[in-house]
């Protein structure tokens, strides 16, 4: 009897897509993909992302931006690949990929195929168990809201909107 293979990134598109039809179905926006990029801690809407899988193999592209890791054919489809620490200016080093880093696609709605690196998922979070804090005057353009959970770890809510619009984003020629 052969047994079935499992499909890791069929598996994972599922969830995803589970967890934005609970969001939908319950009217809430309170929930957030926590992830960790360049020793930051960050939170993603779910309808930013449609999907988050194991860094697949990126082709470079010379004569780029630092930040511009390359392309990557994702089932038939080239995605921008950014490493999302350095393009936020976190780290001037390069991003380390490991087994706990993570592809993030950005959803179809932005009409952009582009896909940031970030070290690793730390889970989905809901904004009700985090106390809100106030933004300062200096606030990166791309945080939306900062946040702090029981530990006293702050998080920060990215507007992948702002990041795909911003014009250097669109300019990946060095």
């Amino acid at each position: 009897m052969a047994k079935s293979r499992l499909n890791l990134q069929a598996y994972q598109q599922s969830i995803l897509e589970r967890l934005q039809h609970v969001t939908a179905d319950t009217g809430s926006d309170s929930s957030r993909l926590g992830i960790h990029a360049g020793g930051q801690r960050y939170l993603v809407a779910l309808r930013d992302i449609s999907e988050v899988l194991p860094v697949p193999e990126i082709q470079p592209v010379p004569l780029v931006q630092p930040w511009f890791l390359g392309m990557s054919n994702i089932r038939g489809n080239l995605y921008a690949v950014t490493d999302l620490a350095r393009f936020l200016g976190i780290s001037h080093q390069p991003s380390v990929i490991t087994a706990e880093s993570r592809l993030l696609l950005v959803h179809d709605d932005f009409d952009i195929n582009a896909g940031f690196l970030i070290d690793s998922l730390a889970g989905l979070r809901s904004l009700e168990d985090f106390k809100p804090l106030s933004m300062v005057a200096d606030v990166p353009f791309h945080v939306a809201a900062r946040y702090e959970d029981d530990q006293h770890h702050q998080w920060e809510v990215l507007d992948i909107a702002l990041i795909l619009e911003k014009k250097e984003f669109l300019q990946v020629a060095a």
